[in-house]
């Protein structure tokens, strides 16, 4: 396993071990639900956009590693010469624009938002499910570029 894959690894497991927290905050209901979103929130997001980071480098089979992984593909040092960025750069490059990246890169609301329908029903701008998605995705992603590792 590559240096920044096993960060990887690690970062996503360190997100699943503060999203179990969340969700047994939430069961316990001894806070009130928008307050427990926002303590956990942003601490599971940074740990994934860490994962996140480390996940590029590894695609990139960068061996000399940051003090701190990128936090996008703008982010990546160059490549030797002669040497592409592989595709899954190009796909993590597009999610980026517009896609479940861009969604998880972008930042967190301070505030509930009122969702606009015949409820008057208050929703909190982040949520454990949401995060659970995008902890799921980078699992699946970290598979892709493990894989492609393997392969090289």
């Amino acid at each position: 396993m590559s240096h920044p894959l096993a960060y990887a690894n690690q970062s996503l497991y360190h997100a699943s071990i503060l999203l179990s927290g969340w969700r047994a905050e939430l069961t316990q209901c001894k806070a009130p639900e928008n307050q427990v979103n926002q303590a956990y929130a942003g601490p599971v997001q940074a740990k994934l956009l860490d994962g996140y980071g480390w996940l590029l480098l590894a695609a990139c089979r960068i061996r000399q590693l940051p003090d701190s992984p990128p936090r996008s593909v703008s982010d990546l040092p160059p490549l030797p010469v002669g040497l592409v960025r592989p595709a899954e750069i190009e796909a993590c490059a597009q999610l980026e624009e517009s896609g479940w990246v861009a969604a998880l890169r972008a930042p967190l609301s301070d505030s509930p938002v009122v969702r606009r329908s015949d409820s008057l029903a208050v929703e909190t701008g982040v949520n454990l499910e949401q995060f659970e998605n995008w902890a799921q995705q980078l699992a699946g992603l970290a598979a892709a570029i493990a894989d492609a590792i393997d392969e090289s």
